[in-house]
Order: structure tokens, then sequence, then C-alpha cells
């Protein structure tokens, strides 16, 4: 028995080798790094590194703008009076945010103002998916050991050998990258990491196989982010982000102004998606998706300041959507649907 175990016992040493100890050392996702994030070449799960992030400094912001990778286009430092962290994550839908907003007011995390932007993301991505995707698995909902343990489980994964050579190619600006999580959660304006140049010749909408119209799942669950936020006095402001025209007029052919329509009945928002000069201008964004800083800092100056740009507003982009206006604004949307302008410049 024990010549047979002492044969088992380097297989046992290699499949741990294989199951445990490299996904920790290496860890592509830095679920296991998230206290000194490491700029390895792999996205990381930023929802569940950004979480902990704030659970384990409570007190750090009074202010958090939720959304998809899209708004970490906006330079939450230009908030005047909010000291805002930006929960940017790849795909964040609404459901996430309020389990995220859930967990912090469970934790004692009241903040002053929530933000959030939306989009198309909202309406057709099921949050069902990110639970087998690793760089989008939701972080527990509490803190317990069990619950950590099952999420942390999911990484114990030999598929993360893969990212090997991803992470030995990458060159490393580990300092631009660590401030990004741990000075406000954003795009910093002083990055020096760059993104792939885009190229606009080949230019298509920004568009998953997998999405599928879920407008009402969405509104409800926009509608219990807005109950919970008025129940805890903390002020909300929606916005829609302003979509590259290609992927707008993709969403608005599956649905999209079905689901603003929708949300005009449960809340007053700032609308920035339409046919406008910004999202027809592609100096504006890194590609079809992703809006740059600029574009974020309008949005900034025109939630903030009242920054109003009237030839823009006239165009949808900075719209201040309620019920006794919208009407004449999905009239505009669908006015300029019809005429067609599909040039991107």
């Amino acid at each position: 028995m024990r010549k047979f175990l002492l044969k088992l016992l380097p297989c046992a040493l290699f499949s741990i080798l294989i199951t445990v100890v490299l996904p920790v050392v290496i860890d592509p996702y830095n679920v296991f790094h998230y206290k000194n994030i490491r700029d390895n070449g792999v996205e990381p799960n930023k929802n569940y590194v950004k979480m902990r992030y704030i659970l384990d400094n409570p007190d750090r912001f009074n202010a958090y703008l939720f959304g998809s990778s899209r708004v970490g286009g906006i330079d939450v430092d230009r908030m005047k009076g909010l000291h805002c962290y930006n929960m940017t994550y790849s795909v964040g839908v609404p459901l996430e945010h309020l389990n995220n907003l859930e967990t912090f007011l469970q934790n004692g995390i009241v903040p002053r103002m929530v933000l959030i932007g939306i989009d198309d993301l909202a309406c057709f991505v099921n949050p069902e998916l990110h639970k087998n995707d690793l760089l989008r698995t939701p972080p527990p909902e509490s803190n317990g050991i069990i619950e950590t343990i099952t999420f942390l489980l999911k990484y114990f994964n030999p598929k993360v050998l893969i990212s090997v050579p991803i992470i030995l190619s990458h060159t490393r600006d580990e300092q631009n990258y660590r401030e990004q999580f741990y000075t406000n959660g954003g795009r910093l304006r002083n990055s020096t990491v760059s993104l792939k140049k885009y190229n606009w010749d080949k230019a298509v909408p920004a568009w998953g196989y997998q999405y599928d119209n879920r407008t009402e799942e969405a509104i409800t669950e926009i509608q219990k982010i807005i109950d919970l936020c008025n129940a805890h006095n903390i002020r909300l402001l929606i916005f829609t982000n302003p979509m590259h025209v290609l992927t707008y007029q993709k969403s608005v052919e599956n649905g999209y102004l079905d689901f603003l329509h929708r949300l005009s009945d449960i809340t007053e928002y700032y609308n920035f998606s339409s046919i406008n000069d910004v999202t027809t201008n592609n100096n504006y964004y890194h590609e079809t998706s992703h809006y740059k800083i600029p574009v974020g800092d309008m949005i900034i100056d025109r939630i903030f300041d009242n920054g109003i740009d009237e030839p823009l507003q006239a165009q949808g982009f900075g719209y201040y959507v309620t019920k006794n206006n919208r009407d004449a604004f999905f009239a505009l949307l669908n006015t300029q649907i019809n005429k067609g302008n599909s040039h991107a410049f």
C-alpha cells in the first residue's frame, strides 16, 4: 500500500501544481492579486477586483460610476464636489450594478451619489452568460468564507495556462496600470498604455452574436436600483453612453429605442446616444465600441456644469429626457434614423 501511495505521489503533486499552484501564481485575471494588481497583458476581472478594493476601503469614495467598459472614457476626477470611483468593468449590465450596490449597502457603504452609464448592452446582454466567463464572473454577494471559496475555485483551472504566452510577451506599465485601479478606477489621462489602432476602413458595429432583447428584465433591474437609491437617500443619475453611429444604428434595428422609451417610463435621464456630430466622428472613438476621454469630458460638462451645447443637444447629444419632452425626443431620433444618415467621418 505504501509503495502504491508513493507511486501516486508524483501524480498528485503534479496535479496540485497544474490545478492550484500555477493558476494562483499566473493568475491572469488578478483575482488572487487584487491588492497588488499586475499589468500582465490580460484584462482582469475588474468587477471582482474593484469590489474587493472598495470593500477594503469603504470610506475612500463618496460616489460611484457604474457601467460597462465604455464608461472607462470618463474622467471621474472632473466631477466637482465628489470623490468618485469608476466601477467600469467589461460588459457591465444593470443586474450586476444592482448586486454591487446591494453589497455596498450590506457592508455599510452608503454613497452620496451613484451614476450609471447604460447603452445597448443593458438591454441585449444576458448577465447569466457571465457566470461561466472567468473575465466577467460576478463577485460573491457577501464576504463569507464559503462564498469567497466557491468563487475562487472557478479560477483553479488549468485553462489559465494558455495565457502564459500573452503574459511573457507583454510590455508592462505597472505604475500607471495600478493607478487606474487604486486612484479612481478609470483610464488615466497620463497613462502610457496604448490601444491598438483601429482600421476604420473595415469598421463594423460592435455587436455580439449572443445578444438578445431583454428590455423588460433590464427595466425591472434598473427600477430596483432606483428604489434602492430612494430608500437610502442616494442621488442617482442615469445617462446613455454615446455609441458610435454604426453600433447605434445596429442597436436601433434590434429595439434599442424601445428600451429607451421604457426607461423614460421609470426615470429621467441624460441621453447622448443619437446620430450627432460626436457619434459620427471617428476621431472621438477608439473603435466602434469605446469613446475617448474628450467625449467623457463632454458628458461630465453637461451633467455637472449644465454645459449645454445647443447644436449638439438639438441632435440628441446631452438631451435631458423627461416624460414631458420625450415625445419630441423620440420624434427626433426616429427622424434621424429615417433619414438613413449612416456616414461616419
